[in-house]
């Protein structure tokens, strides 16, 4: 049940359509039909300006980290509870239960950006929700991610060239960090998922790479 309760909040999380929000609230638009039709924050960047992309960023970015966060705190609870002595829910302190359980916490968070219930399932790409949930759970290969982000972004003002760089280095830099050990399956399972989720998202943009009609990102555009 707690499992339950924390895949249903991470999702809810997850489908906040912040894009979406701000398009209404500072231009008085619907942002899917505008540029890419994307809610993503590059679309919002892209059609409102920088400031309310980078809030965009923020929002999205934090939505992952801290419905993994939460979900941390009510699987801890759940380890708390016994009734009669017994404690009726899974066995979070196994490691494996434990890695399985928060990989499905994060992966309904980028799913929930992804596919939103309040947009009719159509939403952004899950870039930076799925930053979050990484940030989280796997910060060093995250990081090293951000760093093939920003160096392709800024060489080739493409950011899905960028992001599609940036989470295949993801992907392997966790694979090969757990071949040593493969004592965390699950991080390898979710970096899998998110990135055939991403891939999948990004599939117009590689069509559009491949014919040179990409559009490349300019920060000098309004504010």
């Amino acid at each position: 049940m707690i499992l339950f309760v924390s895949l249903l909040i991470s999702y809810f999380l997850g489908a906040i359509p912040s894009g979406f929000i701000l398009g209404k609230i500072i231009k008085k638009i619907d942002i899917r039909e505008h540029g890419s039709k994307n809610i993503g924050a590059t679309n919002v960047l892209r059609t409102i300006g920088v400031v309310p992309g980078i809030i965009s960023l923020i929002f999205d970015f934090f939505k992952g980290f801290f419905a993994v966060e939460i979900g941390r705190l009510l699987l801890a609870q759940s380890c708390e509870h016994t009734i009669f002595g017994f404690n009726p829910f899974l066995d979070y302190t196994n490691p494996q239960t434990y890695q399985i359980a928060i990989v499905a916490i994060g992966l309904a968070a980028i799913i929930g950006h992804i596919y939103p219930v309040f947009l009719k399932f159509k939403g952004g790409k899950g870039m930076a929700t799925g930053a979050g949930v990484l940030m989280n759970l796997l910060p060093i290969p995250l990081l090293i991610a951000v760093g093939v982000f920003l160096v392709i972004a800024a060489l080739s003002r493409y950011i899905s060239l960028a992001s599609l760089c940036a989470v295949l280095s993801f992907w392997i830099v966790e694979l090969v960090l757990n071949i040593p050990k493969f004592n965390e399956i699950p991080y390898l399972i979710l970096t899998t998922c998110i990135t055939v989720l991403i891939i999948y998202r990004h599939k117009e943009n590689i069509i559009r790479l491949r014919k040179g009609e990409e559009s490349k990102i300019s920060f000098r555009k309004k504010m």
